[in-house]
């Protein structure tokens, strides 16, 4: 998407402003001094543009408008400065570099706080270049999660993106809500990445680019608290753990672990109907199965058929084999 929007000042607009200075009426001093100083401030501008140095001009365009944002040429400096913000946006974004890229977006925002667009261009980008990226990079992770937050209140509002013919307002928020998910997750929030991960697969259930990733990495955080879970119940003497009427500690242990598999479960098998009527790549697929067959196994020691689990695959759309 292409966020330019092209408003070059004409030759006849630059004539216009050069009689402006040349025909000013007389002034007293003080008054003088001042429209001197605007006069020094637009050919500070002028002459960085018409140099072709871009980062000059917008760093004079600047300085014009924060001193003088009533002046004479406030409205035509401001119109170039809109456009050359958007150009140099669009080129951070093109050549990934992602401080510069989210710099410039600030300053759009500082002036137009309900930009979707620019939201959506910043929050998709960090996503895309640095939080799904090989290998990851969380640096930029707390201003994606700012701007996505931000573009969903938009989104929920009603608003949409300005030039898109046909906005998904669903699919947008389910790949926003997604990087709140990742954040969690990075965080060390599991339970509350679960959520995260659930609500944007709901909002995007047949989109393999959202709902995939969503559930396969909720059976990637689940496999790590199942993980913790089963290391401290086997940690446990071996005498309390086969005991006849167990102990409080090891009873409430052995119910956390079978709460966390029967979550495993489901999540698994859920990546793996996904993946199946998806056709998403059978070694993820085949992977994930034997995890989910493994835990199965583990959690019903007595369905040494798995007739359990194939009803709840069959459940879920997995043909019988």
């Amino acid at each position: 998407m292409s966020l330019r929007k092209t408003l070059a000042p004409t030759a006849a607009g630059m004539l216009l402003f050069a009689a402006a200075l040349t025909l000013a009426p007389a002034a007293p001093a003080a008054a003088q001094e001042v429209v001197q100083d605007e006069g020094a401030a637009y050919r500070a501008w002028h002459e960085a543009s018409q140099a072709g140095d871009n980062a000059k001009a917008m760093a004079a365009a600047k300085a014009y408008l924060e001193k003088y944002p009533k002046g004479q040429y406030a409205d035509f400096i401001q119109k170039w400065y809109g456009t050359a913000q958007m150009t140099a946006l669009d080129a951070a974004i093109k050549e990934k570099r992602t401080a510069d890229m989210i710099a410039v977006g600030r300053d759009i925002l500082a002036t137009d706080p309900e930009n979707l667009n620019v939201l959506y261009a910043l929050a998709f980008n960090i996503r895309r270049n640095e939080l799904f990226a090989a290998p990851q990079n969380f640096t930029n992770a707390p201003a994606a999660v700012e701007f996505s937050k931000k573009a969903i209140g938009l989104v929920e509002s009603g608003k949409t993106l300005t030039g898109v013919q046909t906005f998904d307002k669903n699919g947008t928020l389910a790949w926003l809500t997604q990087v709140l998910a990742v954040n969690e997750g990075k965080n060390g929030s599991p339970a509350e990445a679960i959520k995260l991960y659930e609500k944007s697969t709901a909002l995007a259930p047949d989109d393999p680019q959202i709902a995939a990733r969503n559930l396969l990495a909720v059976v990637t955080l689940r496999q790590a608290k199942y993980g913790e879970l089963a290391k401290a119940y086997n940690a446990l003497p071996e005498a309390d753990r086969s005991a006849a009427e167990p102990k409080p500690e090891v009873k409430a242990a052995k119910d956390a672990l079978n709460a966390e598999a029967d979550g495993l479960i489901e999540a698994a098998a859920r990546f793996v109907a996904f993946g199946k009527t998806k056709g998403l790549p059978a070694a993820t697929v085949d992977r994930v199965n034997q995890l989910l067959q493994t835990v199965y196994k583990g959690r019903f020691p007595e369905d040494a058929t798995l007739e359990g689990l194939k009803k709840i695959l069959a459940d879920k759309g997995v043909p019988a084999a």
